[in-house]
């Protein structure tokens, strides 16, 4: 039922013994043909043990022949600090402009501030983001006190 494969190179030389010849390996029948191969059953590799060239090779677990696998680094998740400072930019304008756009201001303020605490972000760019987005604040502030301080006169 179960066929018993053939031995291999390693077990013929411990039946042999150390320092003793190899014994042949009886030929196949001359029709037979390697499967994909132009090499006849009687033709013989380099070594003449009789094996086709087409025979399992026997490797060792362990050398230069392994590569290692190295996973991919996974992808920087994309930074906030561009973000930020382009908030704060609009935020600024506004606030020259008038007050009400106040929120605008501490939305890049907030952004600012999640973007200098990510480690991988632009610091600078965060900085100055940070600095743009606090300026508007104080210039929509402005406007809004002054703007207050006219209704209480009329």
């Amino acid at each position: 039922m179960s066929e018993v494969p053939p031995p291999t190179r390693r077990a013929r030389k411990e039946d042999a013994g150390p320092g003793a010849e190899l014994p042949p390996v009886p030929p196949l029948p001359p029709d037979v043909r390697a499967a994909g191969s132009e090499v006849t059953v009687g033709e013989t590799d380099d070594d003449g043990d009789g094996r086709l060239p087409t025979a399992q090779l026997e490797m060792a677990a362990f050398g230069d022949h392994l590569i290692p696998y190295v996973p991919t680094a996974p992808p920087k998740p994309p930074s906030v600090a561009p973000w930020a400072l382009g908030v704060a930019i609009i935020a600024l304008t506004a606030a020259l402009v008038t007050g009400w756009l106040l929120p605008i201001g501490a939305i890049g303020a907030i952004l600012a501030i999640v973007s200098l605490r990510r480690a991988h972000d632009s610091r600078r760019v965060a900085v100055w983001a940070l600095a743009l987005a606090l300026l508007s604040v104080a210039f929509s502030a402005g406007w809004l006190i002054w703007g207050f301080s006219q209704l209480a006169v009329g």
